[in-house]
């Protein structure tokens, strides 16, 4: 439950960044980092079911994984022209708030597993 309210969270964040942008650049920055961060948000909540260790460990395949979404997008981006540098700060700004959200849920899972919830 507490994973869908998160994914909830980064949704509604992402599409209130799609709505404030108008090129396609910047909201092809917000929809790579949105799906991005999803992903990892995932892999973070089956990794933090084992031990906060492996969370962090996620955290770092996580960083990996995002950037890798990044220069693909950036490949896409200025294959079409368009202002990469916008493309890059969409998605690095939207990167910053779904890392927030994602230590966010890491610090409540560990909580929940302190408590003896899964």
């Amino acid at each position: 439950m507490k994973l869908l309210g998160f994914i909830g969270a980064l949704a509604v964040v992402g599409a209130v960044a799609w709505w404030l942008t108008g090129t396609v650049a910047t909201r092809a920055g917000v929809v790579v980092s949105v799906l991005a961060s999803a992903v990892v948000l995932v892999g973070k909540s089956v990794a933090v079911r084992r031990s906060i260790q492996v969370a962090l460990g996620a955290s770092v395949a996580g960083l990996v994984l995002r950037l890798g979404a990044w220069f693909g997008g950036y490949r896409w981006v200025r294959a079409q022209h368009e202002d990469v540098g916008a493309y890059t700060l969409a998605f690095f700004g939207l990167f910053v708030v779904a890392l927030c959200l994602e230590m966010t849920y890491v610090l409540v899972a560990a909580r929940g597993q302190r408590r003896g919830a899964t």
